[in-house]
């Protein structure tokens, strides 16, 4: 049997979560390296004219037939797209701080992310803080609170749980105090719809990962919004259906809500009409 083909960022994080998923496939693979437009301009993501610029390269491997599967971060990945997407178990979903503990961080401190979403959210737990625009790889970041840069940083814990890197980690936002982005924690493993692959990474997709993350990017696709908004969404799977909580903030103001249902799409609804989008 031929390798199967995993396209991926060069990135370390992007190449860790591509053997991850070879892994769980069970058959021999081999990565097949991208440079997304995302990696190639220094720009603040939030700045990025359109959605995908971390993903469109990987999946154009696949529609060209360089690569069997893209495997991606799915909070990278945009809400349209000419493949189809499983999703293994779910990491954390959690952001968490890299430097001082939260309760010592001093009044003034400087934290780096370079997510608007974490930036309203740190603002309104913390007004005195100065939040700086920041890009680079997890080592780039956790090497600026190390060398003075910036006094701590937010990442997401699923990237420093795949790196070995949790350490660095010394808090952990609740929900209450942070709402993650769509689908932060989840892995998005994509394919041609009927193609050869499909069978294969069918076999790992995870129905609760996959009704939590089609509720957060459902919403995500009602809003319009994405990684240039300070829009958070997250959903948990259990035997009262779904909750998902949400939060905007925009010229309106901050608002944040919980809602319940039984469908991805009902309490993606509800969420949009509860937080007046």
């Amino acid at each position: 049997m031929k390798p199967i083909r995993l396209a991926t960022r060069r990135s370390t994080l992007a190449k860790v979560q591509a053997r991850e998923v070879g892994d769980m496939i069970g058959v021999p693979y081999e990565l097949v390296e991208v440079t997304s437009h995302g990696d190639r301009v220094s720009d603040p993501v939030h700045a990025f004219a359109q959605p995908g610029a971390f993903v469109r390269a990987v999946q154009q491997a696949v529609v060209d037939g360089r690569a069997d599967v893209a495997v991606h971060s799915c909070k990278d990945l945009p809400t349209d797209s000419p493949l189809v997407a499983y999703h293994p178990p779910r990491s954390s979903p959690w952001d968490v701080l890299c430097g001082p503990a939260w309760e010592d961080l001093p009044r003034g401190a400087t934290v780096g992310t370079g997510s608007p979403r974490r930036r309203t959210q740190l603002l309104l737990l913390r007004p005195d803080l100065e939040v700086v625009s920041i890009r680079g790889n997890v080592d780039t970041r956790l090497e600026g609170v190390a060398s003075g840069r910036w006094q701590a940083v937010v990442l997401a814990e699923a990237g420093l749980l795949r790196l070995g890197r949790i350490d660095a980690a010394t808090h952990r936002f609740a929900v209450t105090e942070m709402v993650p982005a769509p689908g932060q924690g989840a892995l998005a493993v994509e394919v041609i719809p009927g193609g050869d692959a499909e069978e294969l990474v069918s076999s790992i997709d995870h129905p609760p990962t996959r009704a939590a993350v089609t509720a957060e990017r459902r919403l995500l696709a009602l809003t319009g919004l994405g990684c240039r908004a300070s829009l958070g969404a997250y959903a948990e799977t259990g035997g009262e259906g779904i909750v998902l909580w949400a939060f905007v903030a925009d010229e309106n103001g901050p608002r944040r809500v919980a809602v319940r249902g039984d469908e991805p799409d009902q309490v993606a609804l509800l969420a949009k009409r509860e937080l007046g989008l």
